[in-house]
Order: C-alpha cells, then sequence, then structure tokens
C-alpha cells in the first residue's frame, strides 16, 4: 500500500513539474491588429506599464480616437521622464489626418489638445502620414508641432514592427 501510495504521489509530481515546464517555455501569444475603424476593448492598467505598443490609427470618427486616448491614460500611472520611452505609439494615416490640421482645430479642439497633453507627458509617441497630409490638402506647417511626421504611414508601422513593437 506505502509502494502505491508513493508510485501515485511520483507520478503526479511528474505530471505537474512537465506541465509547469511546458508553461513557463510557451511563447507568449502575439497580438493581433484591430481591423481598420474599431477599438479594441480595454487593457486593464498594469503594475509597470507596457512599452513598445503599437496603434495603427485609420479610424474613422473622433469618438474612436477618443477610445484609443482613454486606452493611453489607463497604461499611464505617471509622466515620464526624458529618456523613457514612450508607453504606446500612434501612427495617424487615415482620415484622422485631418483632426490635426490647424485650419480644423475648433473644430477639433478637445482631440487635438488631448494629444498634446498625453505626448507632453511622453505617453505616446505620435506620427502622421505626410502622404495622407498631401490627399487632404495639409501642409507640413499645417499640423502641430507635437506630430511627427513620417513619409507614409503604414511603412512606419511595418518599421515599429520590425523594432519589436506589438499591436495594443
Amino acid at each position: 500500500m506505502i509502494a502505491r501510495n508513493l508510485l501515485l504521489l511520483a507520478a503526479a509530481i511528474a505530471v505537474f513539474w512537465v506541465a509547469a515546464q511546458r508553461l513557463l517555455t510557451q511563447d507568449p501569444p502575439v497580438a493581433q491588429p484591430a481591423a481598420i475603424g474599431t477599438v479594441p476593448e480595454p487593457i486593464a492598467p498594469q503594475r509597470e506599464p507596457a512599452h513598445n505598443l503599437l496603434a495603427d490609427i485609420s479610424l474613422h470618427s473622433v469618438k474612436e480616437l477618443e477610445l484609443l486616448f482613454d486606452r493611453v491614460e489607463q497604461l499611464l500611472q505617471r509622466p515620464l521622464s526624458e529618456g523613457e520611452q514612450p508607453l504606446v505609439s500612434l501612427v495617424l494615416h487615415g482620415r484622422e489626418v485631418e483632426f490635426f490640421a490647424l485650419k480644423n482645430y475648433d473644430k477639433y479642439k478637445n482631440v487635438v489638445d488631448r494629444a498634446a497633453k498625453l505626448a507632453a507627458l511622453g505617453a505616446v509617441d505620435i506620427s502622421i502620414c505626410q502622404t495622407q497630409m498631401k490627399n487632404f490638402g495639409i501642409a507640413s506647417d499645417e499640423v502641430p508641432s507635437f506630430l511627427r511626421q513620417v513619409p507614409f504611414g503604414p511603412g512606419e508601422v511595418k518599421r515599429l514592427l520590425d523594432d519589436g513593437y506589438v499591436y495594443m
């Protein structure tokens, strides 16, 4: 009877050990991008903020952009100091480019000011697509200075992914 119990105990320990090894050596799941024009469910705030997050922005409304800013604010626990990496890199390359044209500031003041605040806190690095700016008749000096202009938004998304960023 004792030998049987010891054998069962040894088998149970072996099963738990193998299961623990598999869990510890598994690759973490890869986040998939959300469909264009949708904002994924909010991420719960974490103890240590996640970095190298990418938001590939091609949204259709101010409300969708505001929901994204809500998610960034959930991740932000304090202003970041110089040298700290932003929590999220946002790439604007859809209709939302028009929201940031200085000529449209009065109409989109709330969303532009909110983006500026998040950029000032170090929470976001915001890139804007010059190709889309040209499509909307927006010159390079007609957007706020906190936006980093890139030649082609999808190319910037690819560069960030190649640099290890993951979709939020």
